[in-house]
């Protein structure tokens, strides 16, 4: 009997101190060994090292919005090679392609002297002044801004002097436009035939360049050829071309939408697929002949 009791009050000993003291434990114990251990781990982790190419991409961006000069867009040159290793390339690659576009498209702004001009004689036509310079009617009328086709006699035009191949990269569904051989802009893919197992860059070229209006196809100068549906055709690979236009809903006369159509959304046509928008800024600027590397 004694031995019983004896052994009841060590039992209850136990229960009552030990879960007091687990308790204790949990309550003060544990909390700072936990708070040890996360101070600990927060000093062995190593601390990220800063960008250093952000003051100076900063500093570019601010200065580029308000307005695009020769200087900018050679800085921005220089801070994209000095700078392959930064988490903005990518970023800074995008505000030089803008910048390159801005001056191919508006030379007289740029006070660049190194652009040749030409002044229009009698008989003249953008088509005829192309030819003679080896340039691009469509590609002359943008950069000088006109608002047709039709000129005067004595007018100056300055001539842009590009040689642009394009740089297909299947993976990162990128397209660029270089301008010889100097990076000139990069568009994205929106859809691009897959690339068979093990294969190397293939090498090729425009062969041709369609402007298509109903089923006639259009040159430059015609009325339909703004609107027109383009692509740039190469030698040996699929086509590139731009994405379908979303389709959109009819209305009464209310602005609300009526039944949806019966046709249904085209499919994503095949070959190298763009914006229309991109197609439409990279087709003046690709010539016949012009070279193409697809990874």
């Amino acid at each position: 009997m004694r031995t019983f009791k004896t052994l009841f009050l060590l039992t209850l000993f136990l229960l009552i101190f030990g879960s007091a003291g687990y308790f204790g434990y949990l309550l003060f114990i544990k909390p700072n060994r936990i708070e040890r251990l996360e101070k600990a781990a927060k000093a062995a982790a190593p601390t990220a090292t800063p960008d250093q190419a952000k003051p100076a991409f900063d500093s570019l961006k601010s200065r580029q919005a308000a307005g695009v000069t020769p200087a900018i867009r050679d800085e921005w040159a220089a801070w994209v090679a000095a700078n392959t290793n930064s988490p903005l390339l990518p970023e800074g690659r995008r505000f030089l392609g803008a910048a390159n576009m801005i001056l191919l498209f508006q030379p007289s702004g740029t006070a660049d002297s190194t652009l040749p001009v030409y002044t229009v004689v009698k008989g003249d036509s953008l088509a005829r002044i192309a030819a003679k310079q080896h340039s691009s009617a469509e590609l002359i009328q943008r950069a000088n801004q006109l608002p047709g086709i039709g000129l005067q006699i004595g007018q100056q035009l300055v001539i842009p002097q590009l040689k642009i191949s394009l740089e297909i990269d299947r993976n990162a569904k990128t397209l660029s436009l270089l301008n010889n051989g100097a990076y000139l802009k990069e568009y994205p893919l929106l859809s691009c035939p897959a690339a068979p197992q093990k294969s190397a860059a293939v090498t090729t070229r425009v062969l041709d360049k369609n402007a298509i209006a109903g089923t006639k196809r259009v040159a430059f100068g015609d009325k339909a050829y703004a609107a027109a549906e383009k692509s740039i055709l190469l030698a040996q690979a699929p086509a590139i071309v731009a994405a379908p236009a979303p389709s959109v809903a009819a209305t009464d006369g209310t602005n609300a939408p009526t039944a949806p159509p019966a046709a249904p959304i085209p499919p994503m046509p095949g070959g190298f697929v763009l914006q229309e928008a991109d197609l439409q800024e990279i087709f003046p600027l690709v010539s016949r002949n012009a070279s193409v590397i697809i990874h």
